[in-house]
């Protein structure tokens, strides 16, 4: 499939979108990425090639034996990519429709019927929008279906990764990663994961999800005087922490609206049940400013905050 560029525009964020994929390929505020342009597993990376941030709709992550059972009926799904396991739902891997087109923003929707491959019949609206100072990304499903399902929304944005990058954020639980890179037992957050006064990621695999996030982070990159919050609403309070090394020049932050594998542990997991015809929506902001205008670390940051790409 031939990948359509669309730009917008608006003093000083360049943002380039695709509707394959619904994927935003690069953003840059005056020159500067904000985002990292990235390449997917398998046979995502052969059909989309590189992109920096992409929706998660049904769901994000994976789901362990790609089954599940809801209200005591049993559903099952196909692996849609090299990886054994369903990945980050569907839309990711299909072309929307451009509702809307302006200088400064885009409508795509996507409407998916249930199929062999999976029960999920829904319609999602993603908004890419610029405004005077900042990218909003938003994201909803109506649930298309005649029964009621679990449905569940994310972000996957990728951004630079510089030997001085620092992460400011807050959560209350962390899962360890197990085998077929799902998310172990939770507990308490580690020392070297614990971003709420600002700290460089560890260098070593992550790919970890987190609870009680406060719908608050800040990036910080020293090497070129940017710092980037990071702010979503209440549907968002999870998310995923990914990254491969160090070495790499990405890592991933995920704000999810439900942890990984919600489906096979839905008790708290923040996936939604949705009756016919009713909707879920999420928002995201980023905004990139100048990192004098932030201090090393603000209360008003707090509400009350291997090979290829494996998260």
């Amino acid at each position: 499939m031939a990948r359509e560029v669309i730009r917008l525009e608006k003093n000083g964020l360049t943002v380039d979108v695709s509707p394959l994929g619904g994927a935003i390929l690069s953003a840059h505020w005056h020159g500067i990425p904000i985002l990292a342009s990235t390449r997917s597993p398998g046979l995502a990376s052969q059909v989309l090639g590189a992109e920096a941030c992409f929706p998660l709709v049904p769901f994000g992550n994976r789901i362990e034996g790609n089954s599940f059972r809801f209200s005591g009926t049993a559903y099952a799904l196909t692996p849609n990519t090299t990886d054994p396991l369903v990945l980050h739902g569907d839309v990711w891997l299909q072309r929307w429709t451009i509702a809307q087109h302006a200088p400064d923003e885009i409508v795509l929707t996507y409407r998916q019927q249930a199929n062999d491959a999976s029960p999920f019949a829904y319609e999602a609206t993603e908004t890419i929008s610029l405004d005077d100072d900042r990218l909003t990304l938003s994201l909803s499903v109506t649930n298309r279906a005649t029964e009621t399902l679990p449905y569940g929304l994310g972000f996957h944005p990728y951004f630079p990764r510089t030997p001085a990058t620092r992460l400011f954020t807050q959560a209350e639980r962390y899962w360890p990663e197990r085998e077929n890179h799902l998310p172990g037992t939770a507990g308490p957050i580690p020392d070297d994961l614990d971003f709420s006064t600002g700290a460089a990621l560890p260098d070593r695999w992550l790919n970890n999800a987190f609870d009680g996030w406060n719908g608050q982070a800040r990036i910080e990159w020293p090497e070129t005087g940017i710092a980037l919050s990071v702010t979503a609403d209440e549907a968002f309070r999870h998310f995923v922490l990914y990254s491969p090394s160090a070495s790499d020049n990405f890592f991933c932050f995920e704000p999810m609206s439900h942890r990984p594998n919600a489906h096979r542990d839905q008790d708290g997991g923040g996936l939604v049940a949705l009756p016919s015809h009713a909707q879920l929506r999420g928002t995201m902001t980023l905004r990139p400013k100048r990192n004098g205008t932030y201090q090393t670390h603000s209360s008003a940051d707090k509400r009350t905050p291997g090979d290829g790409h494996r998260c």
